[in-house]
C-alpha cells in the first residue's frame, strides 16, 4: 500500500537528505525547477508538476507517473523502467543517456523512439 505524502512532507524529506522513496503517493503540489538528482522512486504514484526540474541520474522503477508534467526537465542518465506514463508530458525534456524500457502509455509498451516523439 502506498503512503500518502503531502507537498510539505516531500520537501522536508528532500531537505533531510532522503534519496530513496518506496511506495509513496504524491498527487498534489508543484515542484517546478527542483533539483531531484540521484533519487530513486520505487513503485510510487506521482501525479504532479515537475516542469523544469533536474532528474539527472534519477531512477523511476515501476511507478505510476500518469499526468506528471515533466516539460523541460533534465533526464540525463536517468533510468525509467516499467512505469505507467498515461498523460505524462515530456515537452522539451533533455533525455541524453536515458535508459528507457518497459514503460507503457495507455497499456501499450513504448520505446525510446516514442519518447522522442513526446518531446515535441
Amino acid at each position: 500500500m502506498e503512503r500518502e505524502v503531502t507537498e510539505g512532507e516531500f520537501v522536508q524529506l528532500l531537505r533531510q537528505g532522503q534519496r530513496v522513496f518506496n511506495r509513496i503517493c504524491i498527487e498534489e503540489g508543484a515542484y517546478r525547477g527542483f533539483d531531484l538528482t540521484n533519487l530513486t522512486f520505487n513503485a510510487c504514484i506521482l501525479s504532479v508538476d515537475f516542469s523544469g526540474s533536474n532528474f539527472q541520474d534519477t531512477r523511476f522503477i515501476e511507478c505510476n507517473l500518469k499526468s506528471c508534467d515533466f516539460s523541460y526537465c533534465n533526464f540525463t542518465r536517468a533510468r525509467m523502467q516499467g512505469n505507467a506514463l498515461d498523460g505524462a508530458i515530456f515537452k522539451g525534456a533533455h533525455v541524453k543517456g536515458i535508459t528507457f524500457s518497459e514503460n507503457t502509455y495507455h497499456s501499450v509498451t513504448i520505446t525510446e523512439s516514442h519518447l522522442s516523439e513526446m518531446l515535441l
